[in-house]
């Protein structure tokens, strides 16, 4: 059995505008692209790309987000159980 990873491809970040650079709001990401090192946890920020939600769920743009490892240690994003992504 594996570690599970910090963020996979698939998961909704709920961010606070201090857990993301120039946050302004509350950003809900769904992560689309993660990079090699994204679940490294000596860094302390990792590069995320992904669609922006709106508050109700409903997918709104494409953002590229610089977001605090600890952030996403603090508050795990909620993730599809294993083969969900693929029904």
């Amino acid at each position: 059995m594996g570690v599970n990873p910090l963020v996979v491809t698939g998961d909704v970040l709920t961010l606070q505008p201090c857990d993301y650079c120039v946050g302004q709001t509350v950003l809900w990401l769904k992560v689309t692209y993660v990079p090699r090192y994204a679940n490294f946890l000596a860094s302390r920020w990792v590069r995320l790309e992904g669609l922006e939600l709106r508050p109700d769920g409903t997918p709104w743009r494409e953002r590229v987000v610089m977001v605090r490892v600890q952030a996403i240690i603090d508050d795990p994003p909620t993730r599809l159980e294993p083969g969900a992504r693929d029904r």
